[in-house]
């Protein structure tokens, strides 16, 4: 009897990463027809894109950078961006790779006030009023009924 263990993102990224040529981008997926899924990747990291193909059209960028080598990357988080027609919002890890190193909150765009602020990780994060206000606008869903997560990642609700 075979066994067939499925695979992890974080692997399939990490071997796109390696044989991906700079300046390349590679579609994952676009089954459903209501999101795409695609990877760029460039000199020293990795996008993975993904894109709602819905009202509003909304997009989420993972920027990974390669903390290990060449030939055994090993890809950190380091940004986090949501791309609305109305608005930006833009998370920095402190550290790539661990959001418990503290995270850089950045709100802006036409119809939001700039918003900066520093918290102790992504838990603290989805615990402000302001931030998932925001949200909720530019997704158009109240995300607060969302259990609280560890991920940004609400377009793939």
């Amino acid at each position: 009897m075979s066994f067939v263990r499925p695979v992890d993102m974080e692997t399939t990224l990490n071997y796109m990463y390696k044989t991906l040529k700079p300046g390349t981008e590679r579609k994952l997926e676009n089954f459903n027809g209501h999101r795409k899924i695609s990877v760029f990747r460039g000199d020293h990291y990795l996008n993975k894109i993904t894109r709602k193909l819905s009202d509003p059209p909304l997009t989420l960028i993972r920027y990974m950078r390669n903390t290990g080598t060449a030939e055994d990357p090993k890809l950190a988080t380091a940004t986090i961006a949501l791309k609305a027609p109305q608005g930006d919002i833009i998370v920095y890890y402190n550290e790539p790779g661990n959001s418990n190193k503290g995270v850089l909150l950045n709100i802006f765009r036409e119809g939001f006030i700039p918003y900066k602020k520093n918290f102790e990780n992504l838990m603290k994060l989805r615990e402000d009023t302001h931030f998932m206000d925001v949200l909720s606008k530019l997704t158009g869903k109240d995300v607060r009924r969302y259990p609280t997560t560890n991920r940004l990642d609400i377009i793939s609700k």
